[in-house]
This record gives structure tokens, C-alpha cells and sequence, in this order.
């Protein structure tokens, strides 16, 4: 009984350290705090959209994407993000596009009504996520949108 006891203890002790190396959760009202992750991949800045919800515009290697504040119950309670880039004028066929959809786990590119390119990841931060589980995310889309413009052809 000891020993199952002092698993426990050992167990759960290492449980509270990694909690505590990941700090506090951060979800969708914690605006400045996904900024500042943003801003570990390239530069963001704080605006609002024209309803008044908050939006982050970013830049990750030279690639112009904005992070939109969704299924927000005040505008700065919101449950999840939602990460954009367009590319005006770049031609790609719904085949091919969805060649790209087929073969990628994360995200979704589509043709938007004007013909231009459009890449988008929706982010879940209802309840929180911890900062390395965002960071990890936003490394998931720089890595998306490094293949997308190769993709794309724009370098």
C-alpha cells in the first residue's frame, strides 16, 4: 500500500511541475497573450474588426495573415481563433486546391468568390490551452504557410 502511495506522490508531483513549466492557460478573452505568441514568429499587432471583435495582424516571413476572434460572447470573451492569409491573384485550380486539402492534416485552402487563394487553421482556446500548446500551433501554421506559397509558386 506504501508503494502504491509513493507512486501516487511521485506521479502527481510530476503533474504540478509540468504544469507549472507551462505556466497559466491562455484562451480567447487573454488577447495580449496571443498576440505575444505571434509575435515569437514573425510581427503582430492588436486591431478590431468592424464589429469590434479583436483581430491580431501578422506577418510570418513576409506572408500577411490575420488572426480573427471567433464565437465571441462579448468582444473580448471569444472561444477560438481563427488564423487567414489570401493571396490576390494567385491561380490554382479546384483540382490542385483540392490536392493540397487531401494531403494536409491541419487547415483548410480553398478558392475564395474572387478566385484568389485563401489558407485558414481554426484554433480551439475554449477552457484554455497552455502557452506551448499555442506556440505549437502557431508553428504548425508558419510551417503551412511556407508550403502554401512554395505551393503557390510565390516566393
Amino acid at each position: 500500500m506504501r508503494a502504491v502511495l509513493a507512486l501516487a506522490l511521485i506521479l502527481s508531483s510530476g503533474l504540478a511541475v509540468r504544469a507549472a513549466e507551462t505556466g497559466t492557460l491562455i484562451d480567447g478573452s487573454d488577447i495580449d497573450a496571443v498576440v505575444e505568441i505571434a509575435r515569437n514568429y514573425g510581427s503582430a499587432t492588436i486591431a478590431a474588426t468592424a464589429g469590434g471583435a479583436p483581430k491580431i495582424s501578422a506577418r510570418i516571413g513576409g506572408v500577411t495573415y490575420a488572426v480573427y476572434f471567433q464565437n465571441c460572447n462579448e468582444p473580448r470573451q471569444c472561444d477560438d481563433i481563427n488564423l487567414y492569409a489570401g493571396f490576390l491573384g494567385a491561380a490554382v485550380t479546384p483540382e490542385r486546391m483540392n490536392g493540397w486539402n487531401a494531403s494536409k492534416r491541419f487547415g483548410r485552402a480553398y478558392i475564395d468568390p474572387d478566385g484568389d487563394a485563401a489558407l485558414e487553421m481554426d484554433i480551439n482556446l475554449k477552457n484554455g490551452v497552455s502557452p506551448a500548446n499555442l506556440s505549437a500551433s502557431f508553428a504548425i501554421w508558419r510551417l503551412m504557410l511556407t508550403q502554401f506559397t512554395e505551393f503557390l509558386g510565390i516566393e
